[in-house]
């Protein structure tokens, strides 16, 4: 949006922000549903006992900062290829995520997942507090399993600790609990499971779903579909972005309990599209940015045609070439960190790698 203004009603950026159209390219609302995720994948293992923590740091951390070394790396060759000079008068977006001088301290601070600055590849921003989370998963489990009989009452703390985030700007209460919800949910998952076969019984079950999934999905934009006039009031914003968790979790039970939704997820091009979603998420703001300084005039609908096809090669490439291969390093440190670090025989390091 030029100048920060919002776009002009009846213009199709206007439709791409204030309308369901939003969901195609709501970012920030598609971390919060991985957050979710991801905090549900990392607990369940845990939950289950015998899980082999000096195994799991090193995997987890080689996990993750192989991909960001590799996504970093090519934002900053990208950046060298080709100017990013701010232009007078193009989007603000633009201007903030464009790197007009390639330093080393920009380097190095972009790899840091703890308290980086992600100005070349700005997801790295949510990888952050993966990061942050994953090492602290010791302690949300313990908290889980200590109030797993009220864990719906914890997922409703989760939305209260979401809300103050939203309200004072904290950031570790905006995304932490994100994550908490997660973990709930996989701490109540055998209530969760009895109420997805309660609702199956039923004979238009996927009525059900439907209106789980729908209302799922409007909960994550519902924020940009009040849109900007009801969001000027200042108890709007805060309200509205505690409902996205909401929205994340209806979207992961339904996700979990419909047939469905299980079907289309097994499709081959849902399953492929899954395999390379980190890798799309590392490398398509650069690969944006770069195309865009080199394409400035292009309008926006072109140069989306243009984008989004190299954007799925690239991150393609990137899965086979980085991310597969980083799979098996992680592996490989999980087994040296059980044998090293705790005895273990390698055989056990095996506990799961997802998110």
């Amino acid at each position: 949006m030029p100048g920060g203004e919002p776009p002009q009603p009846g213009s199709a950026l206007w439709w791409l922000t204030y309308s369901p159209l939003k969901l195609t390219n709501a970012g920030p609302e598609a971390v919060v549903l991985f957050f979710v995720l991801s905090g549900f994948v990392l607990a369940l293992p845990v939950l289950r006992g015998g899980f082999n923590w000096a195994a799991y740091f090193p995997r987890r951390v080689v996990r993750l900062m192989v991909p960001v070394a590799g996504a970093v790396a090519l934002a900053s060759l990208l950046i060298l290829l080709h100017p990013q000079t701010l232009v007078p008068g193009a989007s603000r977006w633009l201007d903030m995520a464009s790197t007009p001088q390639l330093t080393w301290a920009s380097v190095l601070s972009a790899l840091d997942l703890l308290n980086g600055q992600y100005q070349i590849d700005n997801p790295l921003w949510s990888i952050q507090w993966e990061m942050i989370f994953s090492l602290a998963l010791p302690v949300f489990g313990i908290i889980a399993i200590v109030v797993k009989r009220w864990w719906v009452v914890g997922i409703a703390a989760c939305l209260v600790g979401v809300w103050i985030g939203a309200l004072t700007g904290t950031a570790s209460f905006l995304y932490l609990p994100v994550f908490m919800i997660g973990v709930l949910l996989a701490v109540g998952l055998e209530g969760v499971t009895k109420l997805i076969a309660v609702i199956n019984a039923v004979r238009y079950s996927w009525l059900i779903w439907a209106a789980a999934v729908t209302a799922g999905l409007l909960l994550l934009i519902a924020r940009w579909l009040v849109g900007p006039e009801a969001m000027a009031a200042s108890w709007m914003p805060p309200l509205l972005t505690a409902l996205i968790p909401v929205g994340a979790l209806l979207i992961v039970v339904s996700a979990l309990g419909s047939r469905l939704c299980g079907r289309i997820l097994t499709l081959r091009p849902a399953r492929f599209a899954g395999r390379i979603s980190f890798s799309l998420y590392l490398v398509h703001v650069p690969l944006i940015v770069a195309i865009r300084h080199l394409m400035p005039d292009v309008s926006l609908g072109i140069f989306m045609l243009i984008v989004i096809p190299i954007a799925l090669i690239l991150a393609t490439g990137f899965y086979y070439l980085v991310e597969a291969p980083a799979h098996v390093l992680s592996g490989r440190a999980g087994r040296w960190g059980a044998r090293v670090l705790s005895g273990t025989p390698a055989a056990a390091a095996s506990a799961p790698t997802q998110s």
